[in-house]
């Protein structure tokens, strides 16, 4: 199996342009990643064969996620880049919460890096690839998947927050996860945790808590952590997709790609913020942007 070494991964909260962007990265020619097959089935490492028959040197279609772009009516059989959180819990296993632990005290064992780099290999030598590359969202993780990949590049993601939050409280994952309860764990203080289970019917005061905690721990993990990390802004992005892409490139340590240029000119760009607007009006607008200064008292 291939030796894993400076894999790319992509962090940020969820609605902040972290899937529009790794769409993007994900297209180079070096890259593997997991899918929606891995997701489906996390314990057989040859269904990364598959991605071979979508995308190869005669053809390439490759999913996305139907977000803003159309997107094919093959579009749920092809092979495309998926967070695989039952994948990440399969190799985990059950003695930490992957999927929506903070993970800032929790690390791997010898066995555990061994178990995750074999799989991971299995992934780039059934791909074809000579790098890994993945998203995570939500929490950072950045000890536990340094302790993994002691050489990763990070890619932080970063909206603006009121914008961010509104979207979140649109969105239907957000509605049973945690619109009124606290979705992540592992970072919060008894203090928190308490207001927490009081404001359960205040949805944007909640939402707002657990967007300033993601991103206080990300900053406290990539300084306790001096992660090699690159922070992109969505609206930089928004404003000049293709330097940002090629900043992304020269900072992974990756070649300029013609097929992520092709991909690149081929959708459309937009600001969601337009839509999502800092400036709308949201029920605790003010008590909010406390929160999110860090000046409210829990």
């Amino acid at each position: 199996m291939k030796n894993i070494s400076r894999p790319v991964i992509i962090i940020g909260s969820g609605r902040s342009g972290t899937t529009i962007i790794s769409e993007i990265l994900f297209r180079h020619e070096d890259l593997a990643w997991p899918s929606n097959y891995q997701e489906k089935f996390p314990s057989r490492p040859g269904v990364n064969l598959l991605r071979n028959l979508f995308d190869n040197k005669l053809w390439r279609l490759q999913g996305q996620k139907p977000q803003l772009n159309k997107v094919s009516k093959f579009n749920k059989v092809l092979f495309k880049p998926a967070e695989a959180y039952k994948f990440w819990e399969y190799l985990t296993g059950p003695a930490i919460d992957f999927s929506r632990g903070f993970l800032i005290n929790e690390r791997p064992t010898e066995k555990d890096v061994k178990r995750i780099h074999k799989a991971f290999g299995r992934m780039l030598h059934y791909q074809f690839k000579k790098r890994l590359a993945f998203k995570i969202t939500g929490p950072a993780r950045i000890g536990y998947l340094k302790a993994v990949f002691p050489d990763a590049i990070f890619i932080n993601i970063v909206r603006e927050p009121m914008a961010t939050i509104n979207s979140w409280l649109n969105v239907d994952f957000w509605q049973d996860k945690g619109k009124h309860q606290l979705w992540w764990t592992g970072a919060y203080t008894p203090q928190e945790m308490e207001w927490a289970e009081k404001n359960t019917d205040k949805p944007e005061l909640l939402a707002a808590m657990q967007y300033r905690k993601l991103m206080e721990i990300t900053e406290k993990e990539i300084a306790m952590n001096k992660a090699n990390c690159l922070t992109i802004h969505y609206e930089d992005f928004v404003a000049d997709p293709s330097a940002v892409i090629n900043n992304i490139l020269a900072f992974a340590e990756l070649d300029k790609s013609t097929l992520v240029d092709t991909y690149l000119q081929g959708i459309k760009i937009y600001n969601q913020n337009k839509n999502e607007a800092p400036g709308k009006q949201v029920p605790y607008a003010s008590e909010m942007q406390r929160i999110l200064q860090g000046r409210y008292a829990f």
